[in-house]
């Protein structure tokens, strides 16, 4: 696992850019442990410089103003409790690249055909499209926004994009870091660090939340999505656990039937425990098969991941039901992924419009309150595309077909088939073979879903978008905080 006490006497920027906690109060630990070890730092902070980012996708005023109020309560607090404050600097942007002068004299593109043309967009070797698309996707919920309802932002997202890569690539040549720490990865604000550091060979950092509440991921020349990384991560704290790894992986797994938010927000704690569809009562003799979709809006803006050989999970799932709309002994279901639920978009359209009028799938919906992990239990085999579920179906014994990139894909308890032909082969014939399940190989994941992070030592978290850094709330001026609410009300 990546660690931070091993880094010392080295030049580093830290980038600030996701102000909610615990990311400011991460990167805070971060700074100040750092700083322990006599590391340099270079604080490298937004002061309105990003017409787009996560935190505040449309670049409103009030939404700017408190952000850049709380960075300044982190770095006053982090000066307070430094001995060396020689080591730390705080920079801007501003100070390397004038945002208008370059923006306004810079070729760049803003009118696209399609979002995979966005995606395509490079400017100066960067991928200033996948990163605005990426951004976009995520701000509008949907894996296919419609570009002309959203020119806005991808004008300013290219030219924020553009802008931070020519800036920050100005500030690395002056600085000469020896490491750069960021945010994610995936946003256009990050994106652009990311791929200097990539093209110019220099070290970098990316965090985010760990497996627990109390622990942040901090990951060393990779980005918290790499099913890479994460597969290396898995065997290496398998193989040099010294607790009781096996009762700590079933922990997971038991945590999540019963709702447990630990690390993130319960996507089913609004089902009803045990309840089934009410079509189990007519079903008795047929083969059960469930399928678990994704919320695609979540990998769209993600390099690598994805169905293996269908275009996408809905596509992948319609040609499925199609092929078994002739075997009246499968009972075909759709558990739609509770993340969608409410949303007005593409997939949620597709489903609608495609899927639903197909008499052979029974579409189980997002706010249905049947129970998954009863569903799991009584299904003959499940059916993911790169969904947790798949590792949690595996671990109580079922049969599981993957067919998208998923964190648990190396482990030996799942069938991943090479074509549509061998999907449905898998599933009708009553010859074939599943892979024999694991147990410890499942118990893997689980291991390390509960122990991947760094812990924390100076963030103490309350519940999952809470905590105090020192005992101590680190809040936005609160005039401000209150002009917001006025403004926005």
């Amino acid at each position: 696992m990546n660690t931070i006490e091993n880094i010392h006497n080295q030049t580093i920027i830290v980038q600030t850019s996701y102000h909610p906690t615990p990311h400011l109060e991460t990167e805070m630990e971060v700074i100040e442990r750092l700083l322990e070890q006599n590391n340099t730092i270079y604080w490298l902070i937004c002061k309105k410089d990003f017409k787009v980012c996560f935190n505040n996708p449309t670049h409103e005023k009030w939404t700017c103003n408190v952000c850049v109020s709380r960075v300044k309560a982190g770095i006053k607090e982090v000066y307070k409790n430094i001995k060396n404050p020689d080591k730390l600097k705080v920079i801007e942007y501003a100070d390397y690249l004038d945002y208008n002068e370059y923006t306004n004299n810079a070729l760049l593109k803003f009118e696209f055909n399609s979002l995979s043309d966005l995606k395509k967009y490079k400017f100066n070797g960067y991928d200033v499209g996948m990163a605005t698309a990426s951004s976009l996707v995520s701000f509008t919920r949907n894996h296919l926004p419609k570009l002309e309802e959203h020119s806005k932002f991808i004008e300013n997202g290219i030219k924020t994009g553009a802008y931070l890569f020519e800036a920050f690539s100005n500030i690395a040549s002056l600085v000469k870091p020896n490491l750069v720490i960021l945010f994610n990865g995936r946003f256009i604000e990050n994106r652009p660090l990311l791929r200097v550091c990539q093209q110019n060979k220099i070290n970098y950092v990316t965090h985010e939340r760990g497996g627990k509440l109390d622990t942040f991921l901090f990951r060393v020349n990779s980005i918290p999505h790499s099913i890479e990384t994460v597969s290396q991560e898995m065997e290496m704290l398998w193989e040099t656990a010294t607790d009781d790894k096996e009762d700590i992986g079933k922990r997971f797994y038991t945590n999540r039937i019963q709702r447990v938010e630990d690390a993130w927000y319960s996507f089913t704690k609004e089902q009803q425990e045990g309840r089934l569809p009410e079509s189990f009562n007519h079903i008795e003799g047929k083969k059960v098969v469930t399928i678990f979709n994704s919320s695609l809006d979540e990998y769209e803006g993600l390099e690598g991941f994805g169905p293996y050989f269908y275009e996408n999970d809905n596509l992948g799932i319609k040609q499925i039901a199609e092929s078994l709309s002739q075997h009246e002994n499968i009972k075909l279901y759709l558990r739609i992924h509770p993340n969608l639920k409410g949303l007005d978009n593409a997939q949620n359209d597709f489903i609608k419009n495609e899927l639903e009028p197909l008499e052979q799938l029974e579409i189980i919906g997002a706010q249905d309150s049947v129970d998954t992990y009863a569903l799991i239990n009584k299904s003959d085999i499940i059916i993911v595309f790169g969904s947790t579920v798949g590792a949690e179906a595996a671990f109580a014994g079922k049969n599981v077909i993957l067919l998208g990139k998923a964190a648990y894909e190396k482990l030996n308890c799942f069938y991943i088939p090479k074509s549509h032909e061998e999907t449905i082969e898998a599933i009708t014939s009553n010859d074939f073979k599943f892979p024999n399940i694991d147990a410890s190989e499942t118990l893997k994941y689980g291991y390390w879903n509960e122990n991947f992070g760094n812990k924390y030592q100076n963030y103490q978290p309350i519940n999952i978008a809470k905590g105090t850094y020192k005992g101590k709330k680190i809040k936005a001026n609160p005039v401000i905080r209150e002009l917001r609410r006025l403004f926005n009300r």
